[in-house]
């Protein structure tokens, strides 16, 4: 007799309530790099713009955007540095979507994402109430919400809060 690995999504009653609203400092925390790049590009043209003027500023820019374009490797680093902010967002949605929070609302804090070499690994600091089981049993809700091939949930050995998301893009 085999026993299956998969586990059925955990029943404790009722369906859960709705995702709590965030603070408006996490709403800036979760969108951090949007507004940095946001904030630099307006210092950048109030700077700039001034100084040389619209074409003078505008032809460099282009020039760079070109280059990034052109050139793999730096093209490469970049869509993966976007993938990996468009990663939080969707795994953050995809728990959502999932009912992957606890019994006041809170989701699992997104801690860091950072590249690997098949796709993206979503480091999870869990609130009390959810665990990794919790996470793997949404495995098939991320993997559609982070257009992924595989997600793989692994629990952290010594921190049972902390959850690791593998979000496989490509066979690595």
């Amino acid at each position: 007799m085999t026993v299956s690995a998969q586990l059925p999504p955990p029943q404790y009653g009722p369906l859960p309530g709705p995702v709590k609203r965030p603070l408006p400092t996490t709403i800036v925390w979760r969108w951090r790099y949007e507004v940095l790049v946001f904030l630099a590009i307006s210092l950048a043209a109030s700077v700039l713009i001034p100084a040389y003027g619209l074409a003078e500023t505008l032809l460099p820019t282009g020039v760079s955007v070109a280059l990034v374009a052109a050139v793999g490797p730096l093209r490469r680093a970049v869509v993966r540095w976007v993938l990996c902010v468009a990663t939080e967002h969707r795994v953050r949605a995809g728990l959502a979507q999932a009912w992957v929070h606890n019994r006041r609302g809170r989701l699992p804090a997104i801690v860091r994402t950072r590249r690997t070499p098949y796709g993206e690994a979503v480091l999870l600091w869990c609130p009390a109430g959810i665990c990794a089981r919790h996470v793997r049993a949404a495995a098939p809700v991320l993997r559609a919400a982070c257009w992924a091939q595989h997600v793989h949930v692994t629990a952290d050995v010594r921190r049972a809060h902390l959850v690791t998301v593998h979000v496989v893009r490509r066979n690595g």
